[in-house]
């Protein structure tokens, strides 16, 4: 994957609207991830590509040498995979679950009937997938909630910025197609398997007044109920005057850490709200991003502060008006 800007949902102005192009096709991590695993199980199995296709597992070694590299031009299906999979041996278990289930996902994202893939754009499509793989994920918003956080009010009143000023209507059904896909991201925190997600939110997001006071508290006192939980869900506040020593080197940032056995130990997401992401790969880019983050962290409010803070604000809006 290349490092370069892409389209992001909608872009503010007075220009026509235009809809983003569905996904067509899987996020190349996917692909690649999929396609090391399987060279990884070959090789584990002595076998060579030419090998392979004379032993049945599949028609050409041109196509398995395609499939290995994450090509997006080369069609697979499930049975095409398992084929490989039993010629190399591999043991019903985690590891074979792995390769199976990631088939999984890269046939149903390049299906157009998949729940909430029309409208998406090509870097947002992969960025919550790659959220899905993740072991950690550790971000920095100064602009909104993170989306992992949102409620469905706050999300909505996100949503309809670009179209203030001249309705929503007739982009009602992209504004569902969003909600949904954000909706179906924050399952990704619940369950055995949840990655650890890190979520470090600038104070003045905190006290910008997105959808007004009541849709304000009732995100504030969910995200202090995650506090509350702990678990696999951490929130610090990042302090305003916290930018005088350490102002963060863009204002939404994403860092992921895969548990993959194959593929790249961390991916570096960024965006610009409605307007462009991008995945960070520049060596140099992203080790001045992690640095960045880093330096956030640590000079965030600690645990206890956050709340403290989160139960201060949630006290001013639930009081008098």
């Amino acid at each position: 994957m290349g490092a370069r800007p892409r389209p992001f949902e909608i872009v503010g102005g007075r220009g026509p609207h235009r809809t983003p192009e569905p996904a067509s096709s899987a996020p190349p991590i996917l692909r690649n991830l999929l396609g090391a695993a399987l060279q990884r199980h070959r090789m584990d199995a002595g076998l060579t590509q030419p090998q392979v296709a004379a032993l049945g597992g599949i028609s050409s070694a041109p196509r398995l040498c395609r499939i290995e590299k994450g090509a997006t031009n080369v069609r697979f299906d499930e049975k095409d995979i398992t084929r490989l999979l039993d010629l190399y041996e591999v043991p019903d278990g985690e590891d074979r679950e792995s390769v199976i289930s990631r088939v999984h996902q890269i046939l149903a994202i390049g299906n157009p009937r998949l729940p909430g893939s029309k409208g998406v754009a090509a870097a947002f499509n992969e960025l919550r997938y790659v959220e899905a793989v993740a072991s950690k994920i550790i971000s920095f918003e100064a602009n909104n909630i993170p989306g992992l956080l949102q409620t469905t009010a706050y999300m909505n009143a996100v949503f309809a910025v670009p179209y203030l000023g001249r309705g929503t209507a007739d982009h009602r059904g992209l504004l569902e197609q969003r909600r949904e896909v954000r909706t179906q991201r924050q399952q990704i925190l619940e369950g055995d398997s949840a990655p650890e997600f890190t979520a470090i939110i600038d104070e003045t997001a905190l006290r910008r007044p997105i959808g007004g006071r009541a849709v304000m508290l009732e995100q504030l006192r969910r995200i202090y109920g995650r506090c509350e939980r702990g678990g696999n869900v951490h929130v610090r506040v990042f302090p305003t005057e916290a930018w005088a020593e350490c102002p963060p080197l863009t204002t939404a940032m994403t860092l992921l850490k895969l548990a993959e056995p194959e593929g790249p130990p961390e991916m570096l997401y960024v965006e610009a709200m409605n307007v462009s992401a991008t995945w960070v790969e520049d060596p140099v880019s992203l080790m001045q991003h992690k640095a960045s983050l880093e330096g956030v962290f640590k000079h965030s409010l600690t645990k206890a502060d956050t709340m403290r803070f989160l139960q201060e604000r949630i006290d001013e809006l639930a009081g008098p008006r």
